[in-house]
């Protein structure tokens, strides 16, 4: 479902606190419901009316009931009701908490910055907690994963912690934000109203009650890298890295390839480690041939190794020499260029069976006679008589200008293709992007391998994880932790059309209600939901997402 309309409420501020769902299954037939949860902040006394509430949910609107609310001067008395809540409130404020640390908040742009998540919890609680991740637009995200829960002494209280962290690399300069996370844990439900007569069988019946535990958005201001000292052919990667270079053979035939590769490897957002700029070589020629990239996770830093490949041709015989290939990046803990570069690599380049370089002198043939009886210069004439043209001029032909401008054409598209692959190097926003549809395609042709009642929970998982990993890259942020909450906000701000929001907001809860319930799906009902997500898919590829 869609977030709820709610209308501008003079005299509050009003913040979301997130939702929850309950799903039940009665004779084979689920049922749900979903509750909003928002906290109001009254700015004034008097009395309100909170009204036209309304929720758009397959092409129909649904209008809620009006609420009557009064806001007491400070220092009235509340009802016994509200004082009741308001002292387990209170006496609840010290026994749980959620709290989000950065350990930079100034960072350079695609510096990585350590989240860390901690849910310190001094009371009893019951199940798992429930944890909606934070939303990171502008951020590229990396769960760093869980530490084991431990112990920490906080104001004279001994509480538990769970703590989570993330790595978060800004991919635009400026202010950003972290949103809030929130936690649903079940804890006792305490009564001020006396003694419970029940109290002797302990907490033997008591479910617990659901509480939400927000923690406080978080401000980022990313710097741009500076222009001192940056060299001319700085490409923008920013951490701390070595670069090696090796061959697949170091003799080689004329016209033959050799293998260069490149490999570059340490700390920092890998991802955008941009390709090592490599210089025009009048003994080579040179192509791209493929780039992979392996990311691993040490003592809470993103790094790994990046690999290019390059594919060199020699054009001569000889001795020739791949020079040293320098690579520059920005150390932001230093907050300086640095260069490094690889060693020169020396190639023996033979000559083929059959071989004739294209700068040898040419030759005539041995032996050829002119004939002596052949005549002299004829006489000039100065008058040609008429003229008539006996063809077309050969550039002037179709042929001739297609043979010609083919090459032009090629290098055109080759150097096209080498700057967008450059640009899906070191561009992480823009490579997601690019990407998100074929990516999202693949998934649902995953979903459609899946598409029987037997796989039911498999497949409605995968169509879940196509919508919501394809509308996350779209937007460059996690897809962990992205609700349907969170969509239906980021696609209202971009304009989409409501009813594409209504739509994905039901699809989404459609595959939760099947991941939950799959032995109740048909056939039918698994056919209709995959054509509705190809719609969806193609109705999304009309929104402006940038």
């Amino acid at each position: 479902l869609p977030n709820p309309q709610i209308p501008t409420l003079a005299g509050f501020e009003v913040y979301s606190q997130g939702r929850s769902s309950n799903f039940s299954i009665i004779n084979g037939q689920v049922s749900s419901s979903v509750t909003y949860r928002y906290l109001l902040m009254p700015l004034k006394h008097g009395t309100y009316v909170i009204d036209n509430i309304a929720i758009v949910y397959a092409s129909h609107r649904y209008k809620g009931n009006p609420v009557e609310l009064t806001v007491l001067n400070t220092g009235t008395s509340a009802s016994p009701q509200l004082q009741d809540e308001a002292s387990e409130t209170s006496s609840r404020g010290k026994d749980y908490f959620l709290e989000a640390v950065v350990d930079k908040k100034n960072p350079y742009i695609n510096e990585q910055v350590t989240l860390t998540l901690k849910f310190c919890v001094a009371v009893q609680y019951y199940g798992s907690p429930e944890l909606s991740e934070p939303t990171t637009t502008g951020f590229w995200t990396e769960l760093l994963g869980n530490k084991a829960p431990y112990r920490q002494k906080i104001n004279n209280r001994i509480y538990k912690v769970i703590e989570r962290k993330y790595a978060v690399f800004p991919t635009q300069t400026g202010d950003l934000t972290i949103g809030r996370a929130t936690i649903r844990v079940n804890v006792p439900a305490r009564s001020s109203r006396g003694r419970d007569p029940f109290g002797m069988f302990g907490d033997f019946f008591n479910t617990g009650k659901e509480v939400a535990v927000n923690s406080e958005p978080i401000r980022i201001n990313v710097r741009p890298l500076p222009d001192k000292g940056r060299p001319s052919d700085f490409t923008g990667s920013i951490g701390d890295f070595k670069i090696s270079a090796s061959v697949d053979k170091r003799e080689v035939e004329v016209n033959q390839p050799v293998t260069l590769t490149l490999r570059i490897t340490g700390t920092g957002n890998i991802k955008s480690a941009a390709e090592p700029v490599i210089p025009e070589l009048d003994e080579f020629r040179i192509y791209r041939a493929s780039s992979s990239e392996n990311i691993t996770k040490i003592k809470d830093r993103i790094g790994g190794t990046k690999v290019y490949e390059e594919v060199f041709i020699p054009k001569h015989p000889g001795t020739l020499k791949i020079p040293a290939i320098s690579y520059n990046y920005f150390v932001p803990s230093e907050n300086r260029y640095q260069t490094i570069t690889t060693k020169s690599i020396n190639l023996r380049v033979t000559k083929p069976e059959g071989y004739a370089a294209s700068s040898d002198v040419p030759y005539t043939r041995p032996g050829l006679i002119i004939s002596s009886d052949a005549r002299d210069i004829r006489y000039i004439k100065d008058d040609i008589g008429e003229t008539t043209p006996i063809g077309r001029l050969i550039i002037r032909t179709p042929v001739f200008l297609m043979v010609n401008g083919l090459p032009i054409l090629v290098l055109a598209g080759m150097i096209l293709v080498r700057r967008r692959r450059e640009r899906m190097a070191s561009d992480i926003s823009y490579a997601r992007s690019r990407q998100a549809s074929k990516a999202a395609r693949k998934r649902l042709a995953q979903a459609k391998s899946l598409s029987s009642p037997n796989k039911a929970g498999d497949f409605f998982a995968e169509v879940h994880l196509a919508l919501i990993s394809y509308i996350a890259d779209k937007l460059n942020v996690s897809p962990h932790g992205l609700t349907a909450d969170n969509i239906s906000e980021l696609l209202a701000e971009r304009s989409a059309d409501e009813e594409l929001i209504g739509d994905i907001g039901a699809i989404l809860q459609r595959c939760d209600y099947g991941r939950f319930a799959p032995a109740s799906t048909t056939q039918a009902e698994i056919e209709e939901l995959l054509s509705t997500a190809e719609q969806i898919m193609i109705r999304l590829e009309e929104v402006r997402f940038a």
